[in-house]
């Protein structure tokens, strides 16, 4: 795979998988600046070369570069940098909600929950609370109760969306276990950490119905062992 922003040849998608691959192999390998090269390359080519790896774009990949600037302190500069430019154009642009999902989804990899608590209020006519109900434990744990009761909203319809999401991302994996298992433990995160909010920030009794709900759409352990 080439530098970033070379345009002597058209990168496929397998390029892209190989870019994440050599990432990481770089890593172990003690070869730092390397592996951050080939993060920023994929983050900033994987829509345009494989827009299949949206998901792991905003989370596996970040995940690791995270793990990166753990070892490599440039890496976290480099990572910041690439949040503050998804926040400027969001801001040029604030109808662009993957520019929201992008910084968002790097506040919470590196830890930032200040700037991912400001970047909530200044985009929440986006529609895009549901992604952060995977964080919900880490914004009441952080003792951000207001935080939370607003990422929730009213629990049915925030339930109801993601039961919604979940209906419609069945199709895609039908025949495919793997996938069919992925999407399902989505959902079930999902749901689960929804009815634990509610049960923090409303009620135990608000957060058992809500539990009743979710059971019905999709029975799953982790659903079930949301609240005791």
């Amino acid at each position: 795979v080439g530098e970033s922003g070379d345009v002597a040849r058209t990168y496929t998608a397998a390029d892209v998988e190989q870019a994440l691959n050599d990432a990481e192999e770089f890593r172990r390998e003690g070869k730092y600046e390397q592996s951050l090269e080939r993060h920023i390359w994929f983050h900033e080519n994987a829509l345009r070369y494989n827009p299949a790896q949206g998901g792991v774009r905003l989370s596996f990949a970040l995940s690791d570069w995270a793990d990166l600037a753990k070892e490599y302190p440039k890496a976290l500069d480099a990572i910041k940098a690439t949040r503050d430019k998804a926040v400027a154009s969001y801001r040029k642009d604030p109808s662009d909600a993957l520019l929201f999902e992008e910084a968002m989804s790097i506040d919470f990899v590196i830890d930032d929950l200040p700037s991912a608590k400001s970047l909530f209020y200044e985009g929440q006519g986006h529609g895009t609370h549901q992604s952060l109900m995977l964080e919900l434990n880490r914004i009441i744990d952080a003792g951000e109760l207001k935080w939370a009761k607003d990422v929730i909203g009213d629990p049915n319809e925030a339930l109801k969306d993601i039961e919604s999401e979940h209906d419609s991302s069945r199709p895609s994996g039908r025949g495919n276990k793997a996938i069919e298992q992925g999407v399902a433990g989505l959902f079930s995160s999902q749901a689960a950490n929804l009815i634990r909010g509610v049960a923090k920030v409303d009620s135990v009794s608000a957060a058992r119905a809500l539990q009743k709900r979710a059971l019905q759409h999709l029975d799953s352990p982790e659903v079930r062992s949301a609240i005791n």
